[in-house]
């Protein structure tokens, strides 16, 4: 899945953000599901994840929490919201002192 993929399966810019970012993290498939309301990503090397199209309240903090344990079941993880690439980076050259340490 490309960037140009991820407007096109989602309407509103905050859901785009968030798979946006978890792009940087593992490759992803996404289709939309049995209705238009969710959406099925497919996390390389797990299963699937899938995200609701709409919804207010906790949703967009569901679908990033499902993305994140998704990406971290293969062992990879990917940026936070307001995390630069830099600090990324930083966080995960720890994680993995810490792991090996």
């Amino acid at each position: 899945m490309k960037e140009g993929h991820v407007r096109s399966l989602f309407q509103d810019k905050e859901r785009r953000e968030v798979v946006t970012r978890a792009l940087k993290g593992a490759r992803m498939i996404g289709v939309h599901g049995g209705n238009r309301n969710h959406v099925k990503i497919y996390v390389e090397g797990n299963g699937m994840v899938t995200v609701s199209t709409s919804g207010k309240g906790r949703a967009l903090e569901n679908i990033e929490s499902d993305l994140r344990r998704a990406h971290r079941s293969v062992g990879k993880d990917f940026p936070r919201l307001g995390e630069s690439d830099k600090a990324f980076e930083r966080r995960m050259q720890r994680q993995q002192q810490q792991d090996n340490g």
